[in-house]
């Protein structure tokens, strides 16, 4: 292999690492103590620098109202939801989270 097939393979490597990273992630649900942990992969709706994500809402195998939570937790659920489901009004997104439980 030359150095210049080398680098344009290094080159591609790379840039395949940024775009999985930007629009992969890995969302951490917590249930009972039958279910356990689980990770679910998904495809972000817009980029970002993060990878693992948490729904702040989801209390195992609750989702609490967005009026539950804490002003800092509501700004963290609409930022995960504009990047796990491209949404920013909490009772969509809730009913999205509500719908992939069942």
């Amino acid at each position: 292999m030359t150095l210049a097939r080398l680098g344009i393979s290094v080159a591609v490597a790379v840039a395949v690492v940024v775009m999985l990273w930007a629009f992969v992630g890995v969302e951490r649900t917590v249930g009972d103590h039958e279910l356990g942990t689980s990770w679910e992969v998904f495809v972000k709706r817009r980029p970002a620098a993060r990878m693992l994500f948490h729904n702040p809402s989801r209390q195992g195998l609750e989702v609490l109202p967005f009026n539950a939570l804490s002003l800092s937790d509501q700004a963290a659920f609409i930022e995960f939801c504009a990047i796990r489901f491209g949404v920013t009004d909490p009772l969509q997104c809730r009913a999205m989270v509500m719908e992939g439980m069942v």
